[in-house]
């Protein structure tokens, strides 16, 4: 009967990390595939204002920003 437990815990414990997997995978799949996030730089405008790198940064975002502050 103790093996019994055991392969019911095992069998709950690995379903919840296959869960957690599987919506970790598909949030990001969400995000990258309806363009609220990119791979590269960020996404944004509002990002720059807070962003330390402002002044050496070479992505086109951050340009277009410092250009439009001045």
């Amino acid at each position: 009967m103790d093996t019994n437990k055991t392969n019911r815990r095992d069998f709950f414990r690995k379903a919840a990390q296959l869960t957690f997997l599987s919506a970790m995978i598909g949030g990001s799949a969400y995000l990258l595939a309806d363009n609220r996030v990119q791979l590269e730089g960020c996404a944004d405008n509002q990002f720059c204002r807070k962003c330390q790198k402002l002044t050496s940064c070479s992505l086109d975002q951050a340009k277009k920003f410092r250009k439009n502050e001045r």
